[in-house]
């Protein structure tokens, strides 16, 4: 069983009461800073959120137009909801996992509504009916978010200002975790701050990126549902004892080479199962020399772990996988990954993880949208990096 206070833990089931609730919170949201050509303006956040939630955003994939002061104001709010955050963050049952996003916004909107399963994004009167009721129904699930929402795919910005919004309005609902991405020296060069290049020009895209940067420091690396289950973006570290550890990480932090262990929550990887020191039965910590840094970890580290912590689960993301999800040998370690047709270039199924109130898991596979599946040839293949790689039970020569 998980442990959670009493207030979080109570099931959301009246979706009246749900509505009328969201309505009261969303008029008690406060006002950022001044972001609209008016100076004297509030920017107004559940107006910003909901333009990510209009038809025309997502399912014809057109970007969003953006103001630089609009997005100052996006990450001041965003920083003082993360700095309520410990860096060891806690969400409480039922809730949804969410592994790597990418910048693929259409597949991020198909994740948020996964529970309305028969909504075609094809059908624009239900379409209409999400966008419609887009902030308000966010309210009647909580997610964990395990980093990487930018980079690789060609809408970074869209999803990092939609989590952005939704962390500022339900900051207690929504817990985003920082990727490997989240990093400057990663975003640097795999998309992100020429996104905001393109969008905003040369000068203010970079002061923006900067921005973003700071905001980044400030996410927790690792969270906590229910006292028993760890979630982070990499994986765990033999300087991981116990869970005040990872509590103790000071930020901002905006080099996570400053801090062993939250490097290692970013960036650490299972040892392949075609390793030998997979199969050891003492915990192996060996150099991680696929991706240059941190370390890879076997199973006898994890069940270790798994004891000195006292929790029943480690989830994590990182790694591409065919299935969008792979379980370690003793399956106390998951997997998962959430951007389906990862850079127009897999054929990878997309996996979210579903928490029940008692404890129980279930995972949620997504596949390629149509418009993924229409990779567009004509174009070159986008550059590799070793930022992620493949976790698949297959072999695989790909190094993402």
């Amino acid at each position: 069983m998980l442990n959670g206070s009493n207030g979080e833990n109570k099931t959301l089931r009246d979706n009246k009461t749900v509505r009328d609730k969201t309505l009261r919170d969303t008029k008690t949201v406060p006002s950022v800073v001044s972001a609209n050509k008016n100076a004297d303006e509030p920017f107004d956040v559940i107006s910003f959120c909901k333009r990510h939630f209009r038809v025309d955003a997502w399912a014809n994939e057109r970007s969003q137009v953006y103001t630089v002061r609009e997005l100052l104001a996006l990450i001041d709010g965003a920083i003082e909801a993360f700095k309520k955050d410990e860096s060891l963050a806690t969400l409480s049952p039922p809730c949804t996992i969410v592994g790597d996003i990418h910048g693929q916004y259409r597949d991020l909107i198909r994740i948020l509504f996964s529970r309305h399963d028969n909504i075609d994004p094809k059908n624009l009167k239900a379409a209409r009916h999400m966008e419609k009721f887009g902030v308000e129904n966010a309210t009647t699930s909580r997610f964990m978010f395990l980093g990487d929402f930018v980079d690789r795919g060609p809408f970074s910005v869209e999803c990092i200002c939609l989590v952005f919004c939704l962390k500022i309005i339900y900051p207690k609902q929504y817990i985003l975790l920082r990727g490997n991405h989240e990093t400057k020296a990663i975003n640097f060069a795999y998309g992100f701050r020429e996104e905001l290049m393109n969008k905003l020009g040369q000068n203010e895209g970079v002061d923006v990126w900067e921005k973003f940067n700071e905001a980044f420091a400030w996410m927790p690396v690792a969270g906590l549902i229910g006292g028993k289950i760890l979630c982070m973006h990499g994986g765990i570290s033999p300087g991981l004892n116990s869970l005040a550890d990872i509590r103790a990480i000071e930020r901002p932090l905006a080099d996570v080479n400053d801090n062993k262990l939250a490097l290692d929550l970013l960036w650490s990887d299972p040892i392949d199962n075609l390793n030998i020191n997979s199969i050891n039965d003492r915990p192996q910590y060996i150099k991680n020399v696929v991706r240059g840094l941190s370390c890879c970890f076997n199973d006898a580290a994890i069940a270790e772990t798994i004891k000195k912590l006292n929790i029943d689960l480690i989830v994590r993301a990182h790694q591409v996988q065919d299935n969008g999800f792979k379980f370690s040998r003793d399956r106390k370690l998951i997997t998962v990954f959430s951007a389906p047709r990862y850079m127009l270039e897999n054929d990878n199924l997309g996996a979210v993880l579903k928490i029940r109130e008692n404890g129980s898991l279930s995972i949620k596979l997504l596949k390629a949208s149509s418009r993924n599946l229409k990779s567009d040839r004509g174009k070159g293949t986008p550059k590799s990096d070793k930022s992620k790689t493949s976790g698949s039970s297959k072999s695989s020569s790909l190094t993402t």
